[in-house]
This record gives C-alpha cells, sequence and structure tokens, in this order.
C-alpha cells in the first residue's frame, strides 16, 4: 500500500473506529465478539482500500464492509442477523454526546420496538451518522427506500414517544 492510502487509511480509521464499534456492537450485543468483528471488518477494508471506485464517501463504503462482516458472522455461527440497540458500552456514548441521556435512553427503547429494517435505518443514521446515499449504498437499496424508511422510523417513535408521554 502507498504512503498516502496508507495515511488515509489511518486517518479514515480515528474518524470512525468509534461509530463503525457501536453499530457492529448492536448487532453482535458481546464485547468480545464486537471487537473481533471490528479488527475483521478493518482489515477487509485495508486489504481492498486501493480498490475503492470512489463512488459514494469511504465512509459509506465502510460500513457496507461492516454490516457485510457482521452478516457473514452470523451465518457462520449458524444465526440469523439481530439488530439491536440495547448499548451499554458503545451506544448510549454516541447518543449522549449531542442529547440528554434520559431523552436518549427513551429513543432508543422506542427504536427497539420497531421492525428490523427502521433500527437499521436509523442506527445507521444517528449512530453511525451516515447520509442518504452511503446508507443507500451500505444497504444496497435505492436513496428512496432509504428516505421512506427513515421517514416511517422517524414517525413510528415518534408515535411511540407521544403514546407514552400520554400514558397509552
Amino acid at each position: 500500500m502507498r504512503d498516502g492510502l496508507k495515511s488515509e487509511f489511518e486517518k479514515v480509521w480515528d474518524e470512525t473506529a468509534g461509530q463503525v464499534r457501536a453499530y457492529i456492537f448492536c448487532k453482535c450485543r458481546d464485547s468480545n465478539d464486537a471487537d473481533d468483528l471490528v479488527q475483521e471488518c478493518y482489515l477487509r477494508a485495508f486489504r481492498s482500500w486501493g480498490q475503492f471506485d470512489g463512488r459514494g464517501s469511504r465512509q459509506g463504503w465502510l460500513f457496507t464492509i461492516a454490516r457485510r462482516t457482521c452478516v457473514d458472522w452470523f451465518r457462520s455461527k449458524g444465526k440469523s442477523v439481530q439488530i439491536s440497540l440495547d448499548d451499554p458500552d458503545g451506544l448510549q456514548e454516541v447518543v449522549s454526546e449531542k442529547r440528554n441521556p434520559d431523552d436518549a435512553a427513551t429513543v432508543w427503547e422506542m427504536i427497539k420496538t420497531l421492525q428490523p429494517e427502521y433500527k437499521e435505518i436509523l442506527y445507521l443514521r444517528f449512530a453511525g451518522g451516515l447520509n442518504y446515499a452511503e446508507m443507500a449504498k451500505s444497504l444496497d437499496v435505492p436513496v428512496g427506500t432509504v428516505r421512506s424508511r427513515l421517514h416511517r422510523g422517524l414517525k413510528a417513535v415518534k408515535t411511540k414517544i407521544e403514546g407514552q408521554k400520554n400514558g397509552t
């Protein structure tokens, strides 16, 4: 790997490792497994770093690798892919940087009750920080699908929070 690509890889690692770990932890729910999967994800990225085609961002490309690394891991374990947002290690840190921790916990509790495609899109957007194009590339769906899932997911969370406030 050329020195320029290596320093670019190190920069992206520094900027994304926390988000990638939080994302992976939410899927596997085990700190040791998450650490192993993060290493595997970045190893895969490093091996193919020079092959990035420039379509989309490096961050979106990296989250695609993270997602596929998790899917491969679940398949190797004979498990179906699960998405969980009850993350005592990484997720609360990511969310609480911008919100009151009590409010953030409430929001993530509501997200946990959503259908998997809405949980995934909300997590990629708010914990992963991906934009529409990056989410679309990561999930291999059109941007329009990302927009509609995000809209429906947010609407569902809002409805659940309002219902909780109203005691229903």
